[in-house]
């Protein structure tokens, strides 16, 4: 999986929007002072795909009084297709799921795209065709692709 997008709003640190471009580079680094969301974007990844970060419930939401839902969007490319999940939690009310294709296969423009829903009737049913698409579940990426914060022995404790 290749992470081209994320975009988040009211999520954890970040309370306004914020879009990071993965495209103009093949490697990153996320650095910063203590405090200033780097862990935070990692979870917003793990969210977006697996409805799971240090947090589940609404201590997502970002806690300024206009902060109104924690959305997250990420759009990455998996095996020669791209793909966009979307999941909202607004306050006082369930997590909302969406999961897309690109229609037409072209990267350049992702926001004016056309997109095919792969969105399932309900969450559950989304988050299982979201995970079969990727043949991975929550465990097996953190322990695969990174390391949480305060969990990096966790990898070595794991079964194979």
């Amino acid at each position: 999986m290749i992470p081209l997008k994320l975009k988040l709003s009211g999520f954890l640190s970040y309370r306004d929007p914020v879009e990071l471009d993965f495209r103009n580079f093949d490697l990153a680094c996320i650095s910063g002072a203590n405090g200033a969301g780097k862990s935070s974007l990692l979870d917003a990844i793990t969210w977006a795909l697996f409805g799971q970060a240090r947090k589940r419930d609404e201590s997502l939401i970002n806690n300024h009084p206009q902060v109104k839902a924690a959305e997250v969007a990420l759009t990455f490319k998996y095996e020669h297709n791209i793909y966009r999940v979307q999941r909202a939690l607004p306050r006082g009310k369930g997590t909302q799921l969406e999961f897309h294709i690109l229609q037409d296969g072209v990267e350049t423009d992702l926001e004016s795209a056309s997109w095919k829903p792969l969105t399932e009737r309900s969450v559950r049913e989304t988050q299982t065709r979201l995970e079969q698409t990727l043949r991975l579940d929550y465990d097996t990426f953190i322990n695969a692709s990174f390391f949480l914060q305060g969990k990096a022995d966790q990898f070595t404790q794991q079964r194979p």
